[in-house]
């Protein structure tokens, strides 16, 4: 590995050229940061790649030179950490339907399943239903639940339908659901706080 040496020199009054210094030094601290995590496939959430995740889970379709504006950092900077951010999976691209729009609606099904079984549970509705599933969990905290499903159906016939098949599943002891009537999107997600 090359290694950069700067030759700081501590003589000089001169405010610009330290904070230059200064700027210089955090920009090889951090290039040798990035280039150990990259050798130990570890992705560091510095300030630069948070702002870069913000921006893009508030806005999926930013360009690469607003957010390179926005946070006042070099394009190929902007470009090249999004690249890597993608590659890590830390950050991947995500598509939504409005499933509304096409005539569907969305509930959640919770549902309690006696001790150890919630994974067969979860398998058996999934591969009889994949087509209605938008996404399903395993879930601990509630005691009364412990799989939900979210899922798309046309009526209220079908859903009923659903739910009766998860009732006489031999492994469940009981069903809830609710019906999503609104979903509003958080346009100003921050998480850099909570790392």
């Amino acid at each position: 590995m090359n290694e950069k040496r700067l030759n700081l020199n501590h003589n000089s009054s001169n405010d610009n050229n330290e904070k230059y210094l200064v700027k210089k030094v955090q920009k090889v601290v951090e290039k040798n940061q990035t280039l150990k995590a990259v050798k130990s496939n570890k992705m560091i959430l510095d300030s630069t790649n948070l702002g870069i995740i913000e921006a893009l889970i508030n806005n999926g379709d930013i360009k690469s030179s607003e957010i390179a504006a926005k946070l006042k950092i070099p394009l190929s900077t902007i470009q090249r950490r999004k690249s890597n951010l993608e590659k890590s999976s830390i950050l991947k691209k995500n598509y939504t339907v409005d499933l509304k729009k096409m005539g569907l609606r969305v509930a959640e099904i919770s549902v309690a399943t006696k001790r150890g079984l919630s994974q067969n549970v979860l398998d058996n509705f999934y591969i009889k239903h994949k087509q209605n599933i938008i996404d399903m969990a395993l879930r601990i905290g509630n005691p009364d639940t412990n799989v939900s499903f979210r899922v798309a159906y046309r009526d209220s016939i079908e859903l009923f339908s659903l739910l009766e098949e998860i009732k006489e599943m031999e492994m469940v002891s009981m069903v809830q659901w609710s019906e999503y009537i609104t979903e509003k999107r958080n346009e100003k997600a921050s998480f850099s706080e909570l790392l």
